[in-house]
């Protein structure tokens, strides 16, 4: 009797702290209260047993026990459709943002390591769990619990119940695979390169083709050495990686303080200095009929930068450009369908998904229809730097919520130093433009030019925080 009463005793110690823990995440998640769970009853009905075999009644004790175990077996079920919801980015990013006790770390590990039967996520969930517990993190970064293999592989095997089958040939064979990865992690010496050589789906199959192999006492040390071998270096990897964008980009901020200081000498030179009207007054002709000459730069050729993978970060999509486009378009359609009251307006706010921005009378100008086939490139320019100002924008106010979350703020860093290298190239454009004998045409949006880049260089100097 009494060792399933110390089983049961185990089981209901790991699931008083899963249960809690599994109800907060799904309340955060569906927003909703989830059902009563009853292990206080359980746990008192447990209590009892030994107090009747102390009194003599076995019989009674024995009906007990069997009223404790389905008890715990309907809450096992009740957790097994819990975790059908709770999918293993949820629980990630939950207890990156919630954490929790070692304790409680180490219970979800049991429960993982004795559920029956098992689900593929139960996999990438104590993949996790184990590495979160078997880690620490102070001031020299990254560091196992237990510095001696033979620790952490007593320590494994003291979470499991019952004792193990005999690890077959395959397993063995992917295990060897395993443990070839681990020692290959050191030999990376540059973030991108560690990330191309795709190490981690790489491991990622292996662990997948080990199956139910994936859970034995053996396999779950090396399981444990190789992630925190990889995160170990990655991080370290990583941190430099961020310094030398960091670095890179304050030198490009400084740059077009830089620029902007000779469009403001540029500026001064013009013979159209205190000019207050700017595009309205400047006649536009009508489309041009096809076949006729455009006049002005072709869109192609005002858009041309440097080549995509020289400033964008191997992490960063490098679709991200066609995001800037999207938001100049959706820009204008806006513009095209402005009531008459608000198209007399001194500003309008253009709202973004996650921020917004104010469009300015001299902006609004450089987005009329005519503009969209002969006006003169300084038009084009404002548009091109007011959908900058846009995305920074948005990237940032993203930037500034993940910020605390590990690794969810990257993609968004990423964005926004790539965007300061456009700022930059636009801020360069801007100051070619500026000449004495430009066309007449060109001249009247100057101003408005120096406007765009004002505005353009106080949003790059409100994000440069960034990098600092």
């Amino acid at each position: 009797m009494a060792i399933p009463l110390r089983q049961l005793e185990g089981q209901i110690q790991y699931l008083a702290s899963v249960l809690p823990l599994t109800e907060r995440i799904l309340q955060d998640l569906l927003r909703t209260s989830p059902p009563p769970t009853n292990l206080e009853k359980i746990e008192r009905l447990l209590s009892s047993v030994p107090q009747l075999e102390q009194h003599g009644e076995a019989a009674a004790a024995e009906e007990v026990l069997h009223q404790v175990e389905d008890g715990l077996q309907t809450l096992r079920q009740w957790l097994a459709v819990a975790d059908l919801a709770i999918s293993p980015y949820i629980l990630r990013t939950y207890l990156e943002r919630n954490p929790i006790a070692p304790e409680v770390q180490k219970a979800l590990i049991c429960y993982f390591l004795n559920k029956s039967p098992r689900v593929e996520s139960d996999r990438d969930k104590l993949d996790y769990l184990l590495t979160s517990y078997f880690t620490v993190v102070g001031e020299r970064g990254v560091e196992p619990r237990f510095e001696k293999e033979a620790e952490l592989a007593d320590t494994i095997e003291s979470l499991f119940t019952q004792p193990p089958p005999a690890l077959g040939a395959p397993p063995e064979m992917m295990l060897h695979e395993l443990e070839s990865l681990t020692r290959r992690v050191a030999d990376f010496e540059d973030f991108s390169q560690l990330v191309r050589a795709r190490i981690v789906e790489r491991a990622r199959a292996l662990k997948a083709n080990l199956g139910e192999a994936f859970y034995h006492p053996r396999v779950l040390p090396t399981v444990i050495r190789f992630n925190l071998t990889f995160r170990r270096h990655f991080e370290e990897l990583f941190r430099q990686e961020i310094e030398q964008v960091k670095t890179h980009v304050r030198g490009v901020v400084a740059a077009a303080g830089q620029i902007f200081h000779a469009i403001q000498t540029a500026f001064e030179a013009l013979p159209v200095v205190g000019v207050e009207r700017v595009g309205a007054g400047i006649p536009i002709e009508p489309e041009a009929v096809v076949g006729e000459e455009r006049v002005g730069r072709p869109w192609e050729v005002i858009a041309e930068r440097p080549p995509i993978d020289r400033l964008v970060r191997y992490s960063q999509d490098p679709q991200k450009e066609t995001e800037l486009r999207g938001i100049i378009k959706r820009i204008a359609r806006q513009l095209e369908s402005l009531p008459p009251a608000q198209a007399e307006a001194a500003y309008i706010v253009f709202p973004l998904r996650h921020a917004k921005v104010e469009l300015y009378r001299w902006e609004r100008e450089a987005f009329a229809p005519a503009a969209e086939g002969r006006a003169p490139i300084s038009a084009r320019i404002i548009q091109f730097c007011l959908g900058l100002v846009a995305w920074m924008e948005e990237e940032f106010a993203l930037y500034q919520e993940n910020c605390t979350h590990r690794y969810l703020w990257k993609p968004h860093f990423d964005t926004l130093s790539y965007a300061l290298e456009r700022t930059y190239d636009q801020l360069k454009t801007v100051r070619d433009l500026l000449r004495p004998e430009a066309e007449p045409e060109e001249l009247a949006w100057f101003p408005a030019l120096m406007k765009t880049a004002e505005r353009l260089l106080h949003t790059l100097e409100r994000i440069a925080p960034v990098f600092a």
